[in-house]
């Protein structure tokens, strides 16, 4: 008994044996022809040159007809023609009248006609078909003008099954000796080298017609391409005098009735070309060495051929869509081959019987594959209830106007939303847990995981898509006390989990890992979830710091407060009681100052913000007049240096809290001052920088290096203690500085050298978003 997927298989096999036999016959016929005729057409428009300027056409138009007389004249006449044309020295002539026959009524005209073409030397006369039966022939003109001629050539044309002009051979006849096509034998005229010059004398009687070397039209662009005189005109002296100079001149009919018109696919508007400009194009192509040839039938054939191959891997590999996507995109890359070839190649594909495989491939896969779904619903209905008998599940009767198949959609639908039901409760009430949190199949798969474990997952690169195994979510995890790794792959492993354990993962975060197997009668498995300590150890942390705090830097100069008072009480005569007084004002002032910087830091990382609209450059000013003072007792300079923007009258607008980002600016701007020496200046401005505005503080201090510059925003941090001992603090500052910036969704820069200052750049957004403008509004 088949499997499914075997069946499906084997039904592929045989579209495709069948398809590619069917596209192979179709390609080696060349069939079908009209629709290859449509593309070759399409790729002669899309590929179509620009005409050559030294090709002429001189018309025996109907203007000439009412001029000279009706047809056809006198072979005087014609020579007058040609010695008109001649006298411009043109590369040759092409004569495209026919002289099978002498002229019984002026027979001096013969000789006339004979002369003129002898003193041109470039003249070339057509070779036409005489037809009696089966007896096919060249019927050449007569011996006299043949004689006077410099090359023959045939005017013949291959007429397509729904009569259109495509192809012309290159040479045709007797296979002693076929004539050259006649722009191959204007070629020959004008002392090119070709293979197929073989001048004016016809060949000997041979055993077989033949016809070599097809090559297609390439017809140029433009509904009249080539320069065109009217013979009347010629003969009338009204071209230019350089009209035909150095120019490849062909003489043709193209009066209404006289001259032989084709249908042919060079101009959609008018599809009827004239036999003497067919010429015109082959010897356009000719001298510009462009030649479109068929592709060989078997060349055809392994390229269509291929074509349906892609094309049957597409539907058995992708769905519907993707599989529909595909046949389209092979028709058009189809198309875009057989248009590149012609154009870069000169190869003319016969892309047609590809085209009709990628017809009637999808809906025949289709249907096979709709009635396979079919049946696979109809089992399924039936696995699905008996499943749910007992679960109360409501039941929809089909309408109807109901086909089959949505019977046996609508019935499966009604057993499975039951299902979706419950593994929606679950999945839900899993989505709410806060942590990440995996189930875990008995193979170690991860079969169900929340929001959280989705970006965790994707926090460590992993793909969430599909099952994974826990064993790749959660490798490198190991016991934060221990060191030990914990494994995930097998069902012992996963048994031998500890309930509860502090771990770190692979980059070093700290979790509490749970792990818990499922209990009777669900199925065997594991539950596990991972609890941040992240947030813990950074509250503990803190704990810790305020706790060193207290117990170092605020308690020293509350002790030094009373070891004064002890000594000033022991030894009263040692110390001035003025002097005991300034003793104990600073050691309170320091106390008073460390309270503050905790406070002030504690309320920046709690405290909502009083959202307003600041503009930061009258902000700034302010920030720069509150320091005066302490820039004065230090002998140094704080100024405010306008920009472009105030150049400009630019608003340097912001929301947020004014007095914490006051308080922010003068504890930088404070910061600059403690660590510049006296006599120094330090410099405050506002720039823009990419949707922020940026407020640069610069000092000509002592500077840091790149090690002080990785520790500069922990709290408790100090820097220059050893050179300057007299700088104060608790270095708390420029903690409180980052905990306001990041409030207000900005961030802080630091460029600096040791000897060379400080720059603080603080970057606070231009647009602080509706929420934070209704706010302020508020």
């Amino acid at each position: 008994m088949l499997t499914r997927t075997q069946l499906r298989w084997l039904e592929w096999l045989v579209l495709a044996a069948i398809l590619l036999a069917c596209v192979a016959w179709a390609s080696l016929r060349g069939q079908p022809r009209a629709v290859n005729a449509m593309v070759h057409d399409l790729a002669g428009w899309v590929s179509a040159p620009h005409a050559r300027s030294d090709i002429v056409i001189v018309a025996i138009d109907d203007a000439s007809l009412q001029s000279v007389g009706r047809w056809p004249w006198r072979r005087a006449i014609m020579a007058q023609l040609l010695s008109d044309i001649e006298a411009q020295k043109p590369v040759t002539i092409g004569v495209d009248v026919l002289f099978s026959e002498p002229d019984r009524v002026h027979p001096q005209d013969d000789e006339l006609l004979a002369d003129a073409m002898r003193r041109a030397d470039n003249i070339v006369l057509p070779v036409d078909w005489r037809m009696a039966g089966v007896d096919i022939g060249a019927e050449l003109p007569i011996a006299s003008l043949r004689g006077a001629a410099r090359e023959l050539g045939h005017v013949n044309v291959s007429v397509d099954e729904d009569g259109v002009i495509r192809r012309y051979f290159a040479a045709q006849g007797e296979d002693t000796g076929p004539w050259p096509h006649f722009a191959i034998a204007m070629l020959c005229a004008a002392g090119r080298s070709h293979p197929l010059c073989r001048g004016v004398e016809p060949p000997r009687a041979g055993d077989n017609w033949v016809q070599l070397e097809p090559e297609v039209f390439d017809f140029a662009q433009g509904a009249e391409p080539y320069r065109l005189y009217s013979a009347e005109m010629v003969l009338t002296g009204r071209v230019p005098t350089d009209a035909f100079t150095g120019k490849y001149v062909l003489l043709g009919a193209t009066a209404s009735g006289l001259g032989d018109y084709f249908a042919s696919p060079a101009r959609p508007s008018s599809r009827h070309i004239a036999g003497v400009e067919l010429i015109a194009h082959a010897l356009d192509s000719q001298l510009s060495g462009r030649h479109v040839t068929p592709a060989s039938s078997v060349t055809d054939a392994v390229v269509n051929v291929s074509i349906i191959l892609l094309a049957l891997a597409a539907i058995a590999v992708l769905g519907p869509m993707a599989g529909l996507a595909m046949q389209l995109a092979l028709a058009v890359g189809a198309l875009l081959l057989c248009f590149a070839l012609r154009s870069w190649g000169g190869i003319q594909l016969a892309p047609a019987a590809a085209l009709m495989g990628l017809v009637v491939i999808y809906p025949i896969w289709s249907w096979r594959r709709l009635s396979a779904a079919a049946s696979f619903l109809q089992q399924e209905m039936v696995t699905l209830r008996e499943a749910l008998e007992n679960t109360g599940a409501p039941q929809r009767n089909a309408a109807l106007v109901d086909d089959f198949l949505d019977r046996r959609i609508k019935a499966v639908e009604t057993a499975t939303s039951t299902l979706r039901q419950m593994h929606g409760f679950v999945r839900d009430t899993l989505r709410q847990i806060p942590s990440p949190t995996f189930a875990i199949d008995p193979q170690g798969m991860v079969s169900l995981h929340n929001q959280a474990a989705d970006q965790y997952v994707q926090r460590l690169g992993i793909p969430s898509q599909g099952m994974v195994p826990i064993q790749a979510v959660l490798q490198g995890l190991r016991i934060k006390s221990t060191g030990q790794e914990l494994q995930f792959a097998t069902p012992e492993q996963l048994q031998a989990l500890p309930t509860e354990s502090e771990v770190v993962d692979r980059q070093e975060r700290p979790w509490l890992l749970l792990a818990e197997a499922f209990r009777p009668p669900a199925p065997d498995g594991w539950l596990l979830m991972l609890v941040d300590m992240t947030e813990l150890h950074k509250a503990m942390e803190q704990r810790d710091q305020a706790l060193r705090f207290i117990s170092h830097d605020f308690r020293s100069p509350q002790a030094s407060i009373i070891t004064l008072l002890e000594m000033y009480q022991e030894f009263p005569g040692q110390m001035s009681e003025a002097d005991l007084h300034h003793k104990i004002g600073r050691l309170a002032n320091q106390s008073l100052e460390m309270a503050e910087s905790f406070v002030q830091l504690a309320s920046a990382q709690s405290q909502s913000l009083q959202r307003h609209l600041v503009y930061l450059d009258m902000l700034l000013q302010e920030a720069v007049d509150d320091c005066w003072a302490k820039a004065t007792e230090k002998k140094l300079q704080v100024r405010y240096v306008p920009g472009a923007l105030e150049a400009a009258d630019t608003e340097i607008a912001t929301v947020g809290d004014r007095s914490l980002l006051h308080r922010c600016l003068v504890n930088l701007i404070t910061n600059a001052i403690k660590y510049s020496p006296a006599g120094s200046l330090v410099e405050t401005s506002v720039s823009a920088d990419q949707g922020y505005w940026v407020v640069h503080i610069r000092d000509h201090g002592y500077g840091m290096n790149a090690e002080q510059l990785t520790r500069l925003f922990q709290p408790f941090q100090r820097f220059h203690q050893g050179s300057q001992p007299q700088i104060t603090g608790i270095g708390l500052g420029l903690t409180f500085v980052q905990t306001v910036v990041q409030r207000h969704q900005g961030f802080v820069t630091v460029t600096s050298a040791e000897g060379e200052g400080s720059c603080f750049s603080v970057h606070l957004p231009m647009d602080p978003g509706d929420g934070a403008m209704h706010a302020a509004a508020a």
